[in-house]
């Protein structure tokens, strides 16, 4: 039987890396036991979180309250960003700071915003296509019986 957490390292691999970068964040800034992942490094933060995950996919009891964590993470982080929903409000927050920082004559933070912006519409999409694999992963590999079924199984 596949670890819960093995599935979840695939699932994570595949989404593009401003995704992955959400998600690492999220999760390890509020979460106990990622304090001795290097923050400041970004390639160096993606492998040490897999690295983390790994390490613990084989043990049952840590694995499986690894993967309880990681669906309840990110169950949170895509309820709110894969959805239209979400994409007002980022939209609202970045208008709010492009018109902040032109006012304030910070040019390169406003042409950020203006950046971010522009490539919302593309990244909203992004998140409803990876909100869909989400789902078929939590529906499948992370559902409380194919997690409670795994945990229990001794080979």
């Amino acid at each position: 039987m596949e670890s819960p957490l093995e599935k979840f390292i695939e699932w994570y691999m595949s989404l593009p890396i401003s995704q992955r970068q959400s998600i690492v964040e999220f999760v390890i800034f509020f979460n106990l036991g990622f304090d001795d992942i290097d923050t400041t490094n970004m390639e160096e933060l993606h492998n040490a979180f897999v690295k983390k995950l790994s390490k613990y996919s084989h043990d049952k009891l840590k694995g499986t309250g690894l993967a309880l964590m990681l669906r309840g993470n990110v169950d949170f982080l895509i309820r709110k960003w894969g959805t239209k929903e979400g994409s007002k409000e980022s939209e609202k927050f970045l208008i709010g700071d492009k018109e902040h920082f032109s006012s304030t004559g910070e040019e390169f933070m406003a042409d950020r915003a203006r950046k971010f912006l522009r490539e919302l519409p593309f990244k909203q999409e992004q998140w409803v296509s990876t909100k869909e694999k989400w789902r078929e992963l939590v529906e499948s590999y992370l559902s409380d019986s194919y997690i409670d079924h795994w945990w229990k199984d001794l080979s």
